[in-house]
C-alpha cells in the first residue's frame, strides 16, 4: 500500500507539472491545462493520504511487534542487575572485558529497551514517557562513557563511570514503577 501511495503521489505531482507547464494564449489568464493541474493536484494529495497512512500503520505495527513480549520494566530490571554485578566484578576486570561487559549490557539491555520507546510514550504520555527516556539516555552515556574510557586506557575513569550510569537506570526504573 506503501508504493501505491508513493506511485500515486509522484504521478500526481507529474500530471500537475505537465498541466502548469503551459503559459496563457495571448489575451488570456489562465492557460487551458488548468483542469489537467487541479487533477494532478487533487491525485498528488490523495497519493499522499494513501501513502502517510501506510506508513503510519507500518510504524504502529513494527511497536506492536517489537514491543511483543518486551516489558520496559522487565527490561529495566534486567539491566540494573546486570549493570549491578558488572560494578560489583569491574574493579578486577582488564580493558579489554570492561568493554565486551559494556558492549554485552548495551546489546541485550540498552538496545532492547530503545526499541520499545514508543510505547512508554504511548503507555505514560509525553512528559512523563519523556522524563524516563531521558533519563535512559544518560545512563547509555554513561555507560558508552565507560567503554570508551576503558578502551581509550583510562579504567579508572570507566570504573568511576559505572555507579552514575547505574544510579540513572535505577531513577528510570523507579519512575516507571511510580507511574505504573
Amino acid at each position: 500500500m506503501q508504493k501505491i501511495g508513493f506511485g500515486t503521489f509522484v504521478a500526481g505531482i507529474a500530471i500537475a507539472i505537465s498541466g502548469g507547464a503551459k503559459l496563457p494564449a495571448e489575451g488570456s489568464e489562465w492557460p487551458t491545462t488548468v483542469p489537467v493541474f487541479l487533477v494532478g493536484c487533487v491525485v498528488a494529495l490523495a497519493g499522499l493520504v494513501i501513502w502517510r497512512k501506510a506508513v503510519s500503520a507500518m510504524n504502529k505495527a513494527s511497536v506492536s511487534a517489537v514491543a511483543e513480549g518486551k516489558d520496559a520494566l522487565s527490561l529495566l530490571a534486567g539491566l540494573i542487575e546486570s549493570a549491578k554485578e558488572f560494578g560489583r566484578n569491574i574493579s578486577s576486570m582488564e580493558q579489554g572485558a570492561i568493554n565486551e561487559r559494556a558492549d554485552e549490557l548495551l546489546e541485550t539491555w540498552v538496545l532492547p529497551f530503545a526499541e520499545v520507546r514508543q510505547t512508554i510514550i504511548q503507555r505514560f504520555g509525553m512528559e512523563e514517557g519523556a522524563d524516563v527516556l531521558v533519563t535512559v539516555a544518560y545512563g547509555e552515556r554513561m555507560l558508552n562513557r565507560v567503554w570508551s574510557a576503558s578502551a581509550d586506557g583510562h579504567p579508572q575513569e570507566a570504573r568511576a563511570c559505572l555507579p552514575e550510569a547505574i544510579a540513572a537506570f535505577e531513577e528510570a526504573h523507579a519512575r516507571v514503577v511510580a507511574l505504573s
